[in-house]
């Protein structure tokens, strides 16, 4: 069972964010798993089962306002007190803060080059005679023809995945950048999601992302860099079929 506490996803994207507007904050690896886990120690965490936080926030959104603006301020905090500490090696403890760096481990956090980076995959998977979210769906992405498995960002990422009633229909992939020859090159990229459930037909979805490559691995997920695909309908198997 994969727990993950989904304000990892939502301070790192917060944090990102502001240091995005800060040219005088160091914005080393150091400092920035410094500024996050202070800012986790600040809020309260919302554990769920599936580690694809944007699930639940994509479903729910936030709860309350106050409760963004709680968050934000935490965030705001961690950039003002780390960046403040002039050394690095005094950053690693503050009195009552725990600093556990394996809580935010980046991906691809020392790899340099150009790179394709994949926007977040979200879909929806409905019964089609009822018009209501299914689960217990079995959905896998692949490569063209359908037999190479996609490598996902990192190891919270599953793939194929399996949706449990909690994730109301909703599915998600991060695919793991792919290297390009240089910044600037235009690609598209073929994909295929196979989706089977018991006593339904199964569908196989084709689509195609397009991408410019980057000179910077992207190591967090932005609300513009999502690609919806639209909802899909499975059929139920006709009573002579199951």
């Amino acid at each position: 069972m994969d727990i993950h506490n989904i304000m990892e996803d939502i301070i790192l994207q917060y944090l990102e964010d502001i240091l995005s507007q800060k040219n005088r904050v160091c914005q080393c690896e150091q400092c920035r798993l410094d500024m996050a886990c202070y800012a986790l120690n600040k809020v309260r965490p919302m554990y769920v089962v599936s580690s694809r936080g944007f699930i639940h926030t994509e479903n729910k959104k936030r709860k309350e306002i106050q409760d963004e603006i709680d968050v934000y301020s935490a965030v705001v905090e961690a950039v003002d007190v780390i960046s403040n500490t002039r050394r690095h090696e005094v950053n690693k403890k503050y009195p009552g803060i725990e600093f556990d760096s394996s809580k935010i481990k980046p991906y691809y956090h020392s790899i340099t080059g150009s790179f394709y980076n994949f926007p977040q995959i979200v879909g929806r998977i409905l019964d089609s005679s009822t018009l209501k979210p299914l689960s217990d769906v079995l959905i896998t992405l692949f490569y063209k023809t359908g037999k190479d498995i996609i490598p996902m960002f990192n190891t919270r990422w599953q793939n194929p995945i399996k949706i449990v009633p909690q994730m109301e229909g909703t599915f998600t992939f991060w695919p793991a950048p792919i290297q390009a020859e240089k910044e600037g090159i235009q690609k598209d990229f073929n994909m295929n999601i196979e989706i089977v459930k018991n006593g339904f037909e199964p569908i196989y979805k084709f689509f195609f992302i397009r991408i410019v490559s980057s000179n910077v691995v992207k190591r967090f997920i932005k609300k513009e860099n999502i690609f919806y695909l639209v909802d899909i309908f499975l059929n139920p198997k006709r009573s002579d079929e199951q």
